[in-house]
């Protein structure tokens, strides 16, 4: 299996009214920086066959643009992904997938630390997804707990000169 881990876009400023912290959307900025990184992870050809996604909406949004660009069927919420949980709980929604190559949309820092523990033995490496920016892993096993090789991390602003 491969995965590939991408942060939701540039969302509307913590604190800001009206929104609570679930709230948050994208900003128009936000939007169209992820339209880009999505073009550009298109021309990747990275083979994912799915999207899963952070109920919230500045993941579900960035999951619908993905989806919309990659041409690939209409995401798929988990509860996993929101934000404060576990790299290892994060992970759990590989074991619930009948998908090759998915793309998991969340949020920091349980997304790196999920990165980190499908590498190795710890979820505290030092890998930092930006907003919109994304690790590719293929997944050597499940059980007794997900491990799996980093074959690639690539920042937004590289994303978005891909889609050039």
């Amino acid at each position: 299996m491969n995965v590939c881990f991408f942060r939701h876009g540039l969302a509307v400023e913590h604190g800001t009214p009206p929104w609570s912290e679930e709230e948050r959307p994208l900003t128009d900025e936000g939007r169209r920086k992820t339209r880009a990184a999505a073009r550009g992870l298109k021309r990747l050809a990275l083979g994912s066959d799915a999207i899963l996604t952070s109920p919230l909406p500045r993941a579900a949004e960035t999951a619908e643009i993905l989806a919309e660009v990659l041409g690939l069927p209409r995401p798929r919420i988990s509860e996993r992904l929101l934000p404060g949980n576990t790299a290892a709980q994060i992970l759990e929604v590989l074991k619930d997938t009948d998908t090759n190559s998915p793309i998991l949309v969340g949020h920091e820092p349980g997304l790196s630390a999920a990165v980190s523990l499908f590498m190795s033995a710890t979820d505290a490496g030092s890998i930092e997804l930006r907003k919109a920016g994304m690790a590719f892993a293929r997944l050597k096993t499940l059980s007794p707990r997900p491990r799996g090789s980093l074959v690639l991390v690539l920042t937004p602003g590289t994303l978005r000169k891909l889609a050039k």
